[in-house]
């Protein structure tokens, strides 16, 4: 009886400690939100391209700061960076160089007069803002329009799809697409992203076009109507002149063939005439 008594007692211990420790972290919370407050966050540009810079800016302005702050930057409620701001600024630049794909994300920034650490910091801004980091190349599906084996001299398509959505740069609507075979790049084509397809033709497939395709596309890289026509830095003029030498010795070839075709001619007249005075 004694024994289940301990047990009790020893649970019992164990709980108000762990009660105990949940207020102290709770408080802690609670403290903290106290000092930490939202800050305006602006980007130039909310979607960019993969291994591009990223900037971000964190305002405090027409807040009310009495003495030197730290600003947060944070991507999904966590923080990511940390700035000192001195008293009389307002903004704050924030750089992220070379942003991947994990960069995406929902940014907002907050100001405290404390600086806390990485992990202390779980607040997030009242003003977010939502950051898409585009793939410079997405793989794609390809397929063959019909048979997979076909005979020299055969007309060859090939379809490139994306089953995914698809984000480009300022709502893109065509991109460029890489045709593959065997990890060298063949053809490239304009990919439709309203009909999320674009088309490779081989028009007559010879032995050597046998192997491995596979397809890719650009999202990151728009195409404009205005680049169906391609021009140089600049322009050369190619004159072609025949060649004096050459031009008297044909002028001379012909004035001579039309005088030996003119006295082939005149000796069968003369022929033909003596002929006839003869027979007289």
């Amino acid at each position: 009886m004694l024994q289940r008594v301990g047990e009790g007692g020893s649970l019992s211990i164990t709980m108000n400690i762990i009660i105990a420790l949940l207020c102290i972290l709770t408080n802690q919370v609670i403290s903290q939100t106290k000092d930490i407050f939202p800050a305006r966050i602006l980007a130039e540009q909310t979607i960019i391209s993969e291994n591009s810079d990223l900037y971000v800016t964190c305002s405090t302005f027409g807040k009310k700061k009495e003495s030197m702050v730290y600003v947060y930057l944070l991507k999904n409620g966590r923080r990511i960076e940390t700035k000192p701001q001195k008293q009389d600024q307002n903004d704050i630049l924030f750089t992220i160089s070379t942003a991947g794909l994990h960069h995406s994300g929902n940014y907002s920034c907050v100001y405290s007069p404390q600086n806390y650490t990485l992990s202390e910091v779980v607040k997030k801004g009242d003003d977010i803002i939502e950051i898409l980091v585009i793939a410079n190349f997405l793989p794609a599906d390809i397929s063959i329009v019909g048979p997979s084996t076909v005979h020299e001299g055969d007309y060859v398509e090939f379809q490139c799809t994306v089953s995914q959505h698809l984000h480009t740069l300022g709502g893109c609507k065509f991109i460029y697409a890489y045709l593959r075979k065997n990890d060298t790049i063949l053809q490239v084509q304009v990919f439709n992203v309203s009909q999320m397809l674009a088309t490779f033709i081989i028009d007559s497939a010879v032995l050597k076009d046998s192997g491995h395709y596979s397809c890719i596309v650009l999202p990151s890289k728009c195409f404009y109507e205005h680049e169906y026509t391609v021009h140089g830095t600049n322009k050369v003029f190619l004159q072609v002149k025949v060649d004096l030498i050459s031009l008297g010795l044909l002028r001379y070839g012909v004035i001579t063939l039309m005088v030996l075709l003119v006295a082939f001619l005149c000796g069968s007249n003369n022929k033909q005439a003596n002929a006839d005075m003869l027979e007289k």
